[in-house]
């Protein structure tokens, strides 16, 4: 009897005691729960390219000021070194992805006919607006659709990642923010902008026009006001549209997330580069609210933020990017305006990039983080 009642209190204790040990599904469920903060800060970059131990320093300088999430522009293989090296500090890694804008792509160079095309018929294999490596693709061609969304799918194969996350998912610049538009010049001369003009009115593809002939009767490029003609803006920008919420499908087969960085709201976001975003089935949205781009303050960015907020639908998310580079050593504007995201409805702030934030600027966050979530 004696030994019955020892053997039933030693399996209790050992019962007790194994409960209390974490299970690698509790290790995993805790890191996650830790990045779903009531606001989150969040960067674009990666952590460099020294030692382990090195990159092991950063990642944890970064958590340790609050940071969950890191959006680096990285291939298969780092992104899956980065996902582990962040699951041991609850750092939460996307995957950076450009979607229309391929640079000098090998591949897509074999198919001139994917490019996007001007109202000039001007390729953008051949012809590069404003910067050498701006080579957009059309959303008018299915051979580029299909492009896209293969590499949508190969990063949302990774496992762990939190999102892929779409960047320069858009048409080329229509017209450019007003200090940007100093630092470019359009043949020799210094760029004006106060109309659209031809070189930067991008969606002619020739199986857009096609197909708006088809469905309206008249080529666009035939409108009298096909600069500003309401139905032939919404057509191409429906076909952005069209195609982002094929990708977000893709993610979500694969289990995870879709995510983008878009322009500061989605007014400007239509004017700017037909980005129609307000009506994208995205899962969070990152606008990039660069306030010297367009001649703003920090009141703009709560202004910006405000504005994207009023077009979520239930279910989505928004996170304020600001361009670190644009604070300098003004820290009180920088402060300022992780206040304005806040205030203004944002569920968090990305920092453009993650090498640009000194001691200071961490300082900072992680005064707001203890604000905001403890």
């Amino acid at each position: 009897m004696k030994i019955v009642l020892k053997l039933t209190v030693l399996l209790m204790v050992s019962v007790l005691f194994l409960s209390m040990i974490p299970s690698d599904v509790d290790v995993e469920k805790s890191k996650d729960d830790s990045s779903k903060k009531k606001f989150s800060f969040a960067a674009w970059g990666d952590i460099g390219k020294g030692t382990k131990e090195e990159q092991m320093a950063k990642m944890k300088q970064l958590a340790d000021a609050g940071l969950t999430d890191l959006l680096p522009g990285a291939g298969n293989e780092r992104l899956k070194e980065l996902i582990k090296m962040g699951k041991k500090y609850g750092v939460r890694i996307h995957a950076w992805h450009w979607m229309m804008n391929v640079g000098g792509n090998a591949e897509c160079k074999k198919h001139p006919d994917w490019y996007s095309v001007n109202s000039l018929g001007q390729n953008c294999l051949d012809y590069h607006p404003y910067v050498g490596y701006y080579s957009f693709l059309s959303p008018f061609s299915p051979g580029a659709r299909d492009f896209i969304k293969k590499g949508v799918r190969e990063k949302a194969k990774i496992k762990g990642l939190a999102s892929v996350h779409f960047d320069y998912i858009r048409y080329v610049d229509v017209i450019l923010g007003a200090d940007l538009q100093k630092k470019y010049k359009d043949n020799g001369e210094p760029l004006v902008q106060d109309r659209i003009l031809p070189q930067y009115d991008f969606g002619y593809h020739p199986l857009a026009r096609k197909e708006f002939k088809d469905k309206f009767g008249t080529d666009p490029i035939d409108l009298d006001d096909k600069e500003e003609n309401p139905a032939w803006q919404q057509f191409r920008m429906n076909a952005i549209s069209t195609l982002v919420d094929e990708c977000v499908e893709i993610c979500h087969e694969e289990g995870t997330e879709a995510s983008a960085a878009v322009f500061p709201f989605p007014q400007l976001a239509r004017e700017y580069v037909r980005q129609d975003w307000g009506h994208w089935n995205l899962d969070t949205f990152y606008p990039m609210i660069y306030k010297k781009d367009h001649q703003g303050n920090t009141n703009w960015v709560g202004f910006a933020t405000k504005e994207g907020v009023r077009d979520l639908d239930k279910g989505q998310e928004l996170i304020t990017g600001i361009l670190v580079g644009h604070y300098g050593n003004n820290y009180a504007d920088f402060e300022e305006a992780i206040v304005q995201a806040h205030d203004n409805g944002a569920k968090g702030i990305a920092f453009f990039m993650a090498n640009s934030l000194d001691d200071k600027h961490l300082a900072i966050i992680k005064k707001y983080d203890i604000k905001y979530n403890k």
